[in-house]
């Protein structure tokens, strides 16, 4: 290519810059130009112009944002590939790719540490101790992780990576995943179930599942209603896979432990939202992906896979294979 090949970061200010972006894309194409735009969805086609490749960490890229840049490439930094329309884009021969594996074993010690921690107790010690309480039985019952069911709504690489860290403490493990087989969850460490049995028997249930039509609020009041009294609630998903009404009012109806969210319906949390202020809940900022590690392989890997798919090559993080020919 004669022309400089061009390539917009949607949301620059998710790591504050894009400049290992840029040496990455420099170090794999000969003319490259990468800019930094922060903009919305809706106001890409009026700020951005024509692009080769659309970076992004959470930004949604629409039919409408793809037919007014004429992107060959949509690339998300991240696992998750939400508000891209992978439909459209492969009926335009856009190619989108994810980094689907690259903070697995962050994901999987963040979910089984809110689980400990929930399941000590230790907001609820560390607010009581605050405020001048000195007593051992406050968070109680407190039962042995030998003795509990640590279930997974999913079962891919982040909650396999928890499982693992979870069984070594003592739990047992069952699953739930519509898309692996008996035989595969068993080899994988995990005991199938159905839904319903998976919401009967945790102790501790973790949502490693995309969002979709079929699991958004899929965690609403009938479900929660089954867990049982004393049962934590884990979700380093997406947060529109619960219904947040329900789950404050499980909360407040003491029909829950407790819940520990890395991901809520809306990013950044609006600051009344009552989840943000109850000791029996403990939120993080969509931070389980994050380690020193994940940050630099992140920007790297997604870097090389937008290359690859870019040049029309087969690579892990392709998600609309289907395009590759027409490179």
């Amino acid at each position: 290519m004669n022309d400089a090949i061009r390539a917009v970061m949607l949301d620059p200010d998710w790591f504050g810059d894009v400049d290992a972006e840029r040496d990455h894309f420099r170090d794999l194409l000969d003319n490259v130009v990468v800019e930094a735009i922060d903009c919305q969805e809706d106001e890409i086609p009026d700020r951005v112009g024509e692009a080769d490749l659309l970076l992004s960490h959470y930004t949604g890229v629409s039919a409408e944002v793809m037919d007014a840049t004429g992107c060959q490439v949509v690339s998300r930094y991240a696992t998750g590939i939400d508000g891209i329309d992978v439909d459209a884009a492969t009926e335009r021969g856009v190619r989108v790719t994810r980094v689907p594996t690259y903070c697995n074993d962050e994901v999987g010690t963040h979910i089984v540490s809110l689980a400990m921690a929930l399941s000590r107790g230790l907001p609820m010690y560390d607010a009581s101790t605050e405020d001048g309480t000195w007593e051992w039985d406050l968070a109680a019952p407190i039962h042995p992780p030998e003795r509990q069911t640590f279930g997974f709504l999913a079962f891919g690489n982040k909650a396999q990576a928890a499982a693992e860290r979870a069984r070594a403490l003592g739990f047992d493990v069952a699953s739930h995943d519509p898309y692996l087989s008996d035989d595969e969850l068993e080899a994988k460490g995990a005991t199938p179930v159905s839904f319903e049995e998976l919401l009967d028997i945790s102790d501790v249930l973790s949502l490693n599942t995309p969002l979709t039509d079929e699991t958004e609020e899929m965690i609403d009041a009938d479900a929660l209603a089954r867990l049982d009294d004393n049962a934590i609630l884990i979700n380093t998903s997406r947060g529109r896979v619960v219904d947040e009404t329900a789950l404050i009012n499980a909360l407040e109806a003491d029909e829950l432990r407790g819940a520990g969210l890395d991901v809520l319906a809306r990013e950044p949390p609006d600051p009344d939202n009552p989840l943000l202020s109850r000791d029996d809940v403990i939120a993080t900022p969509h931070a389980a992906w994050y380690s020193t590690g994940s940050e630099e392989t992140l920007r790297r890997r997604g870097t090389e896979i937008a290359v690859a798919a870019l040049r029309g090559e087969e690579v892990d993080g392709l998600v609309n294979t289907d395009v590759l020919g027409e490179a």
